[in-house]
């Protein structure tokens, strides 16, 4: 039996503690793969907690790929990959864990989400506060080829406190969005190199990376994240991924992926990892998934994040930290250029993370998407979907109304003995799910049928580079944006899901 003092927690809550601990004990080897953990009801009572807390500790450990669940038979510890002395996690302060992906279509002003016009209104607020108070020699003062100081210690303060993430404000770019820093980076490791993108995947990527030069590979994904098989057969040099919701399937690699996938990095002196955080503070339950960068002891991930799904795309604002073998060949290559991102944008940035304004508003865009992301689960089971519904990926989290309306369902589903012809996955990950639905109508021909704004739902074939890389099982997917999503749309989404099943 597992056996902790919980009194040694300090501020950390029970079930994050819980968390932490098993996670180490398996890190460091103390409960060995395939280890069969104790049930939820037996460790709840040795450690004299709420079985609750203990299910919270293990969900969050089974979302990391720590631990596999097997229905009727419990929880057991992954193996996980061999690796180069690996940092212990550090663990961001807890907090209730509520992208839209990268946007593709254009969206005309008046269907922007309310998401784009909060934030629009904060940063109008924050503007006038620093053009009235702030010293006007720094907000006119050219910035740095990085940025300035004052954005670089807000941005590594803010990964700390969530991301857990230890970095050094010196290691960090700022930069006018993430397509300009992914072209920066072309030119810091090289046109020569093969970049590899996942995919289905963020197809701008394709695009830039071709525009810069550069040969681009396609790297499937498996039910773990990038297939490293298919990636070590590719030639690739450089992989860009996104490790903690991938776009657009929602998943997350597994412990045991990111560790295989660093050990990749590390076989040959050139190779890197480009991590693309983009909707990292979006996580709708448990505790956000720590980030590949954490665990990077060979020195061989490039961080990316940016701001645009939290304010707006409009603000062009992104950052990257950089191993320190890259750092100074950056000051030496490319410390010439001028900072892409005006002196007074990124002061009133660092106002915002500084104030705790950011913070703020990122509680209320996660809300807002979690209630519009319960209010589809909810509506899906009024619609009289239960024979052919499936959830996947909603179990914690959800508000009372969608839990009852989640176990409705998976009695149904039981009684009738019917696999599912909805489902949807990866619903608690980040801002965005797949739709998984069962019918004859192709993805596009769905689409037209269901009549949904634009940017609310795309088909998941349009993210394809490669059409092998799909699945053909018959299923057809659609990527729901939650923000664009309103409450009341999941609904009539649902009930026109029901007319055509």
């Amino acid at each position: 039996m597992l056996d902790y003092d919980l009194n040694e927690r300090g501020s950390v809550s029970l079930y994050e503690y819980l968390y932490q601990r098993i996670r180490d004990d398996i890190l460091s080897g103390s409960i060995v793969a395939g280890e069969h953990l104790p049930s939820k009801r037996g460790l709840a009572q040795h450690l004299g907690i709420s079985v609750i807390t203990v299910e919270g500790a293990y969900d969050q450990l089974v979302a990391e790929g720590f631990v596999r669940s097997v229905p009727r038979r419990g929880y057991f510890a992954n193996e996980l990959p061999r690796a180069a002395t690996v940092p212990r996690l550090k663990d961001a302060p807890g907090r209730d864990a509520g992208s839209a992906a990268p946007g593709r279509a254009f969206v005309p002003v008046s269907d922007l989400p309310k998401t784009s016009l909060d934030g629009a209104r904060l940063w109008q607020r924050a503007l006038k506060a620093a053009l009235a108070s702030e010293n006007e020699r720094e907000l006119f003062a050219p910035a740095p080829a990085q940025g300035t100081a004052r954005l670089r210690r807000a941005i590594a303060a803010h990964l700390r406190g969530s991301r857990g993430m230890d970095v050094d404000p010196e290691a960090i770019v700022i930069g006018a969005g993430a397509q300009l820093l992914d072209t920066m980076l072309v030119q810091l490791l090289g046109r020569e190199k093969t970049y590899a993108v996942e995919d289905p995947g963020y197809l701008r990527l394709t695009r830039i990376y071709q525009a810069c030069g550069c040969d681009v590979c396609h790297i499937p994904l498996d039910a773990e994240g990038p297939d490293l098989h298919k990636l070590e057969k590719s030639g690739a040099d450089v992989l860009h991924l996104m490790p903690s919701h991938q776009f657009p399937t929602g998943r997350v690699t597994s412990i045991a992926r990111r560790y295989a996938l660093l050990g990749w990095a590390s076989q040959r002196s050139g190779r890197y990892l480009i991590e693309d955080d983009f909707d990292c503070e979006f996580r709708l339950a448990g505790k956000p998934i720590p980030p590949l960068a954490a665990i990077d002891a060979p020195g061989c991930v490039i961080y990316t994040n940016t701001f645009s799904k939290s304010l707006s795309s409009a603000l062009r604002l992104a950052y990257m930290v950089l191993p320190d073998r890259l750092m100074g060949r950056y000051r030496q290559e490319l410390g010439f250029y001028a900072s892409t991102v005006s002196s007074i944008d990124q002061i009133v940035l660092a106002h915002l993370l500084e104030t705790g304004e950011y913070e703020r508003h990122v509680r209320r865009v996660r809300k807002r998407a979690r209630d519009a992301r319960d209010a589809l689960v909810a509506a899906i089971a009024q619609a009289g979907l239960e024979g052919r519904v499936r959830l996947e990926g909603a179990d914690a989290g959800l508000h009372k109304r969608a839990r009852d309306a989640r176990d409705a369902l998976v009695a149904a589903i039981a009684q009738a003995g019917l696999e599912g012809r909805v489902r949807l996955e990866g619903a608690d990950a980040g801002l965005h799910a797949v739709l998984a639905i069962e019918t004859d109508l192709d993805e596009r021909e769905l689409l037209r049928v269901l009549g949904m704004p634009t940017g609310c739902v795309s088909a998941l074939a349009d993210h394809l580079w490669c059409s092998e890389h799909g699945v053909d099982d018959g299923i057809r997917h659609l990527v729901v944006q939650y923000l664009m999503l309103e409450k009341e749309m999941g609904g009539e989404l649902a009930e026109k899901l029901r007319t055509i099943l």
